[in-house]
């Protein structure tokens, strides 16, 4: 297992898909804070449950107020780092080396979620940073332990992206191509992200939407106490999804044919 890590965070370093990824959660967040600046300057009033980012100290909500776009570059960057060794043939390599397909599976979900962590770590620093030169630091309203509250809201949101991660990582080993991992990954995406809010609308379904950890990324606002107070709810959703869908992949990936 080890092995297999030392060998996906050589080919990951060496990736320009990587350094893609990280330049697009760094830039973002700095265009967002320049924007909300040129927004204000023109007489537009900055307003948290909009605008979710508004100061320095909601820098911490950056994953949530950039969360379509975080899944999406995600999801991308997965489809191919996975797809390519079906392709290439490369993963016969290590499988013909008589490595645990379970280990393979689970060092490219754990290189995913490195890179979701790092990523998301880049996006709230840089975010926090931008939004606080500009805007100054502030506070977010009704919060009195700030720090505890931003450790708290960066680990459920990281939590919210990788049940996504595991999902994209299981997509794409049942597909083993790129384009069509990449095609069911935006689907998913979407269907799962704006189709909960038509369900909410409805008696018996509403309460059904809350099993997809999208739905609480989409749809609550993490500096809200009624919805700060679902964060063990959003926690355990994400753990489950990981679980299930973890599961899932590796068992059909040990009864796939590799040709």
């Amino acid at each position: 297992m080890l092995n297999l890590l030392t060998a996906e965070r050589i080919k990951l370093f060496r990736s320009k898909k990587l350094w893609i990824v990280l330049a697009i959660f760094t830039i973002l967040p700095i265009l967002q804070a320049v924007n909300s600046k040129i927004s204000v300057d023109y007489g537009k009033e900055l307003v948290q449950v909009v605008d979710t980012v508004i100061n320095g100290a909601t820098g911490v909500l950056m994953t949530e107020k950039n969360g379509l776009t975080v899944l999406l570059v995600i999801s991308a960057f997965i489809c191919f780092f996975i797809g390519e060794e079906f392709q290439n043939g490369t993963i016969r390599n290590a499988l013909s080396l008589g490595r645990s397909r379970t280990h393979y599976y689970l060092s490219k979900f754990v290189m995913a979620a490195l890179l979701s962590l790092i990523g998301t770590i880049v996006m709230t620093v840089v975010g926090i940073i931008s939004f606080t030169v500009i805007f100054e630091f502030g506070e977010v309203a009704e919060i009195n332990h700030y720090f505890i509250y931003a450790i708290k809201s960066f680990s459920t949101l990281y939590l919210l992206i990788l049940a996504n991660v595991s999902i994209y990582v299981t997509i794409s080993f049942l597909t083993k191509n790129s384009g069509i991992a990449l095609i069911w990954s935006f689907l998913y995406t979407i269907a799962t992200g704006f189709l909960p809010d038509i369900f909410q609308q409805t008696t018996h379904f509403k309460h059904v939407t809350y099993w997809f950890s999208e739905v609480f990324l989409f749809y609550s606002d993490f500096a809200n106490p009624a919805d700060i107070a679902k964060f063990p709810v959003m926690v355990l959703v994400s753990l489950i999804t990981i679980v299930v869908s973890s599961t899932i992949g590796i068992f059909l990936f040990k009864r796939t044919d590799i040709k």
